[in-house]
């Protein structure tokens, strides 16, 4: 995905308030809650977009971070990354999470890639910049320490580019998130899934996705969507047949709900539909109705509280 012709970060960000903390000091503060996340009091947060500044060891890092009403008892938290090209902001434009999260009562907060490409590092290859899951991961410290976020039930997103990134956080990060829900993905490129603990997942993906091609790319059919299931079936343990549904014209809904530790396994395949965030701006309608944006949220609000780790 590509960024917008002449977006001006600055203008996007007018006005919003800035939350300054070190991330290497995030979880002393946040542990004050970890006893009971759902009813300790925590830092009140006034309604609307806020900047939270992560302290690295290679500088400070933004993270875009929305809150709606009462957002002074721990809130859900989803995570949304940008694709390939973008910041923060835009995706929070594309998506409308914020919107949803005004309605629905979460916080949501939109990391972006660090560097002139905008380009998540999901293969961990990179030789330049910071390692992104670890980036990803002081950024998470610094909102759970800095904001009112229920740690139970974190979440994660993102599209293209940052769907591989999402589902690179769901091999390595899997103790932190109650749920993980990849739009579009990138998995071609993804290193070995070593997750400590099984996750449910949700992946939304076009069959007419000209950028990460459902089916993979030949010879080897890597990234396909297929394998990418097949392999979190297995993770998960699920068992026994998919249920199937079809809820619009182009629309299949294929669940897999016998598996490990009170999690499932959710595909939903849209025909035809072309690469992007199904139900964006930027997006081709398909012939019914259909928000990536609700759904992915619809799946995050049904999964249960994550279990604390041991």
């Amino acid at each position: 995905m590509t960024a917008r012709p002449g977006r001006k970060a600055a203008t996007s960000l007018a006005g919003l308030a800035l939350l300054a903390v070190c991330a290497w000091g995030a979880a002393a503060l946040a542990s004050r809650y970890a006893s009971n996340p759902a009813t300790e009091p925590c830092p009140a947060l006034t309604p609307g977009d806020h900047q939270v500044q992560v302290a690295t060891p290679d500088g400070t890092r933004s993270v875009l971070l929305h809150a709606p009403q009462d957002a002074s008892r721990p809130l859900p938290l989803v995570i949304a990354l940008h694709g390939a090209g973008e910041k923060g902001p835009d995706f929070a434009d594309d998506t409308g999470f914020s919107r949803l999260a005004d309605r629905e009562k979460f916080l949501v907060a939109y990391p972006s890639a660090v560097g002139a490409r905008s380009f998540w590092d999901i293969s961990g290859t990179a030789t330049a910049g910071p390692e992104e899951v670890t980036e990803l991961r002081r950024s998470l410290d610094a909102l759970e320490g800095a904001v009112c976020v229920n740690r139970s039930r974190v979440f994660v997103t993102g599209v293209s580019n940052g769907g591989g990134m999402a589902a690179r956080l769901a091999c390595e990060l899997s103790d932190r998130f109650a749920g993980v829900a990849p739009v579009a993905g990138g998995y071609r490129s993804l290193p070995p899934c070593h997750p400590s603990r099984p996750l449910p997942v949700l992946e939304i993906h076009g069959t007419g996705d000209q950028v990460v091609p459902y089916g993979g790319i030949a010879p080897d059919f890597a990234g396909s969507v297929a394998r990418w299931l097949t392999r979190w079936r297995r993770i998960d343990g699920c068992q026994g047949a998919a249920e199937r549904i079809d809820p619009a014209v182009g629309v299949h809904e294929i669940t897999w709900r016998h598996c490990a530790a009170a999690t499932r396994v959710e595909h939903v395949r849209l025909d035809h539909q072309a690469h992007g965030w199904p139900g964006g701006p930027r997006t081709m309608p398909l012939p019914a109705p259909f928000s990536a944006t609700w759904r992915t949220w619809e799946f995050f609000r049904s999964l249960p509280d994550r279990a604390p780790a041991g």
